[in-house]
């Protein structure tokens, strides 16, 4: 009950304060699109194509989100988050407008997967710029929770936004699905633009003379010079690998039991665990927590999530013990992407956390797509993939402690200045 309680005064705390309250509005209709994209593209370019080309249309959108991830971080922080998002918003609404018209008039397969893989190229770097966010305009306790809000609210839109999209674009039109996902991404692109826009001033506003002192030179890696940023990066690509490589697991487990309607509830269950484990766990976090105190809680977080894949794993001996373990699988999965995406802007070299951000977001897609691609390679054998999701859990466990050896002052969970 005391988690309960203490878990509640942190998010009332956090939405108390105007600022804070409108970056969770932020986070909602940021994190929302991303839920919807995939179904979203995949309705549009299945009107008149074959699923075959519908699923390059996705494939080609994620990867050109993935390459250009970084690149679209690093100048955030040089150019300012807002202009950024407003200059990638735009092209971004445009490549979609073409990929709904392509698709309509029946263009061929080539220009479908170009112009989404150009869709992909130019997304606005919302979701690291909202952590990036959630680092500058919260401290101390408040920092860990608006992390753990923006887990719940990352899970929760990849619950609710293919539901979204799908009844959107069979039950109304294509049109108005991609509609509502650019909607949304404006509405975020606004009010990040608000939020952000105040700490651009305060850096204009700095003294002519502090402004004319060199400075010093950016090294062509960027983020990836800090060390404990490089270790994290590591762990978060195994934490993905683990969790995609559980989702197709589970669907061909139930697959194998001809009950393949089923997967869509259990990774929702997987999803909700995720959800419960964000809100009152990733939130009791004291006024005194430091970022090394994160650093040590981050290996108990991930080993609670190995220990509810091998209860998963343990489960797949007896078809209907996977409902119960499902939720207990995805409990520890939310804090510690909380405190993964807490402590990648704790280590972010000043000035890049938002590049630091995109790096951890596009390594983590690599993560998933191996996962996807072992679990595959093992799919007649459901507790086989599992096991590997469970050591690959306990890799990101180990991995993790190396963090704990710094030995270096302790150091505040407020951002630095």
């Amino acid at each position: 009950m005391s988690a309960v309680l203490d878990a509640a005064g942190s998010y009332r705390r956090l939405l108390g304060n105007p600022v804070l309250r409108g970056l969770a509005v932020a986070d909602v209709c940021a994190r929302l699109p991303q839920g919807m994209v995939s179904i979203t593209l995949l309705l549009v370019a299945a009107v008149h194509a074959s699923m075959t080309t519908a699923g390059l249309v996705v494939a080609g959108y994620t990867l050109g989100q993935g390459i250009t991830g970084p690149l679209r971080g690093r100048l955030a922080d040089r150019h300012g988050l807002a202009r950024v998002c407003a200059v990638c918003g735009g092209l971004y609404a445009l490549a979609l407008a073409c990929l709904l018209a392509g698709s309509l008039a029946r263009g061929p397969a080539g220009l479908l997967v170009g112009v989404a893989a150009a869709a992909g190229l130019v997304v606005p770097p919302l979701s690291p710029g909202m952590r990036s966010l959630w680092s500058a305009h919260s401290a101390g306790p408040l920092r860990q929770a608006a992390f753990a809000l923006d887990a719940a609210v990352f899970d929760l839109s990849y619950i609710t936004g293919p539901v979204l999209a799908s009844s959107l674009a069979a039950g109304v039109a294509p049109a108005a699905a991609v509609g509502v996902l650019l909607a949304l991404t404006v509405a975020a692109v606004v009010i990040v633009g608000a939020r952000s826009r105040p700490a651009e001033a305060d850096q204009a506003e700095r003294p002519a003379r502090a402004r004319r002192q060199p400075r010093a030179r950016r090294p062509a890696i960027g983020a990836l010079k800090s060390s404990a940023l490089r270790r994290l990066l590591v762990t978060g690509v195994l934490v993905n690998l683990a969790l995609s490589a559980t989702e197709v697991a589970l669907t061909a487990s139930v697959r194998q039991h001809h009950a393949l309607w089923a997967s869509g509830p259990l990774l929702a269950e997987v999803s909700v665990g995720s959800i419960v484990g964000s809100l009152f766990l990733g939130a009791r976090t004291s006024a005194a927590e430091t970022v090394d105190g994160a650093r040590r809680r981050l290996p108990r977080l991930l080993a609670r999530y190995g220990l509810g894949l091998a209860v998963l794993t343990a489960a797949t001996l007896s078809a209907p013990l996977l409902a119960v373990a499902a939720p207990l699988a995805g409990l520890g999965l939310g804090p510690s992407l909380a405190t993964l995406f807490s402590l990648a802007s704790s280590a972010a070299p000043d000035g890049a956390g938002t590049e630091a951000q995109s790096w951890l977001s596009s390594v983590m897609n690599g993560g998933a797509a191996a996962g996807a691609a072992l679990a595959g390679l093992t799919a007649s054998e459901p507790m086989v993939s599992l096991a590997v999701a469970t050591a690959a859990a306990a890799a990101a466990s180990a991995v993790s402690l190396a963090l704990t050896f710094r030995r270096r002052p302790p150091e505040s969970l407020s951002p630095p200045r």
